[in-house]
């Protein structure tokens, strides 16, 4: 069987420790990683293109985009674009699964341009359901949830107590 791919993408600075531990999520547990294999841009080898291309090349040939939201935007490129943003847009065009999850409550102390993400995120006609987390241990639980739902929409029926018997959560979560 071949494995979802699933492009995880955020400001890599701000969220680094949430950006790990969803692909610890997935590596570790021998359930998801079964079906799924992470795309994470600072795991990629160097290459002699550009960096952009490459993580543009990786997003096309996913499945999954897992979108984190934090307080900044990003690094602003050329078109206007931080690589999140740039992300998203091609996610939304290729129609890629698409699963955002926001961290915190407060979204005015955020960047501008990551409340109008949000905002897009929030519209009921065109968004997406989200789920907000305070912690990487919750982020981890959402997202457990969430790819455990989109293998149910595969056809993929997996039992979930097998699932928890094979990656044990902190009992914070």
């Amino acid at each position: 069987m071949r494995k979802f791919k699933t492009f995880i993408s955020s400001v890599q600075k701000e969220l680094e420790t949430e950006r790990l531990a969803i692909d610890e999520l997935i590596t570790d547990n021998s359930v998801f990683s079964r079906y799924f294999e992470t795309i994470l841009f600072e795991k990629v080898p160097a290459m002699a293109v550009s960096s952009k291309k490459v993580y543009l090349d990786y997003l096309k040939k996913s499945d999954v985009y897992i979108g984190i939201l934090g307080f900044e935007y990003g690094t602003v490129g050329r078109d206007g674009l931080s690589p999140i943003e740039r992300e998203y847009r091609l996610a939304t065009k290729y129609k890629k699964t698409i699963l955002f999850f926001i961290k915190g409550k407060q979204d005015e102390k955020r960047d501008k341009r990551i409340r109008k993400i949000i905002g897009e995120i929030k519209d009921e006609e065109k968004g997406f359901v989200y789920k907000r987390f305070d912690s990487y241990r919750q982020l981890k639980k959402e997202v457990f949830e969430s790819l455990k739902v989109f293998l149910r929409g595969k056809g993929i029926d997996i039992d979930k107590e097998k699932i928890k018997s094979f990656y044990k959560f902190d009992n914070q979560i």
